[in-house]
């Protein structure tokens, strides 16, 4: 009999799929690793929504030199977008019945049907339907329609109520982002003080009591004023931009305290990773950031205020103004900096395992290629 892929006479054909703005951070380190490769292409697809809402998108595939095609959320959920002709493996970057993921989990679904093999990667530290549930996302109601889950911790780590059928789709991989990417912008920001400390929010707002929000934005502007030698950059997330948009009250007011708003062109271009390589540390809400700043050696506290974040420990957890102060206090001496960042490797170690996972995703897509046309050949 013909071998499939020499009868196709080409490469095989990966197609990745953008359809969130926070999917490029997963999403670039695997085009840099397939530029590399001689035995797998690839495709890019790219939802026009994120095209129009986002030029970071547009502008870091572009400087990988990536050409990618448009598809309308219309387009995927009649099946009509993208083609998936001599496409052999999809891989998505948050996927799952999901609101939020209806357009990537109807593509994989159709992809399922096709034939193609179907991979959707750990998107954040806690990921709906994986490892995080609430009232909205329960173990019963998220699902995926990837054939393969790949996590960046170990499996053991799940939680006892996940759903058997999502489990068993599990593979433990690594986690794929880095910072330096060479399709990254470069933060110039040279008018800060002596130390740099970015504070960042996350997605999930609506998760938080109002008077958790009271307090974060409280607690940060009486910090910023007790550290007039330390400039508090915020981040908004890109996609929730809630103190930019949303927030309706009091602004947090100091003279050290910038907030990068996502929507002005100067800070668009700049995510967690990017202000994390610049900053002398890190705070945030309870967020996949506090994994980046630990991976990437910067001292990170993570806001609690009676939060159960056990998952997060040892990180050092911020319940009160007093933890505010003594954590930008310690990150103002050798000693403190460095206990900081010995509590950051136990929790990297503890929730990532170590090595290319690039490589290893990469690695294991050509090999299930490889037996699936081998054994239909």
């Amino acid at each position: 009999m013909i071998n499939f892929i020499r009868f196709w006479n080409h490469k095989p054909t990966v197609l990745l799929f953008i359809h969130l703005i926070q999917d490029l951070d997963l999403v670039l380190p695997l085009l840099v690793g397939l530029q590399s490769r001689n035995d797998l292409v690839y495709q890019v697809c790219v939802l026009d929504q994120i095209l129009n809402k986002s030029p970071r998108v547009k502008n870091a595939l572009e400087k990988l030199e990536v050409k990618y095609s448009k598809v309308s959320r219309l387009g995927i959920l009649t099946g009509v977008e993208p083609n998936l002709l001599g496409i052999r493996a999809l891989i998505t970057a948050s996927e799952s019945t999901a609101g939020p993921h209806k357009a990537a989990y109807a593509l994989t679904k159709r992809a399922n049907k096709s034939g193609v093999l179907t991979y959707t990667l750990q998107h954040g530290f806690e990921n709906i339907g994986l490892n995080y549930f609430d009232e909205l996302y329960t173990a019963e109601n998220t699902r995926f329609a990837s054939k393969k889950l790949l996590t960046w911790g170990d499996t053991a780590l799940l939680p006892e109520e996940l759903a058997v059928e999502t489990r068993s789709k599990c593979i433990t991989i690594g986690c794929p982002k880095y910072i330096n990417s060479t399709a990254t912008a470069k933060v110039e920001f040279s008018n800060h003080r002596n130390y740099l400390i970015v504070v960042f929010e996350n997605l999930h707002w609506e998760r938080y009591s109002e008077q958790y929000r009271i307090l974060f934005l409280q607690d940060m502007e009486k910090t910023a004023q007790h550290f007039p030698n330390t400039t508090f950059l915020v981040k908004p997330h890109h996609a929730g931009v809630w103190l930019t948009d949303k927030y309706q009250g009091h602004l947090p007011q100091a003279d050290n305290i910038v907030i990068a708003n996502p929507r002005n062109p100067q800070w668009e271009a700049f995510t967690a990773p990017a202000l994390i390589a610049i900053a002398d540390g890190a705070i945030t809400t309870p967020s996949t950031v506090a994994l980046d700043a630990a991976k990437y050696q910067c001292p990170v506290g993570v806001i609690s205020y009676g939060l159960n974040l056990q998952k997060y420990q040892p990180l050092p957890l911020i319940n009160e103004l007093g933890d505010w102060i003594r954590f930008v206090e310690k990150l103002q001496t050798t000693e403190g900096r460095l206990a900081i960042q010995q509590q950051a490797h136990l929790y990297i170690s503890r929730n990532l395992i170590a090595g290319d996972a690039v490589t290893r995703i990469l690695n294991l897509i050509a090999i299930d290629i490889q037996k699936k046309y081998t054994l239909n050949a």
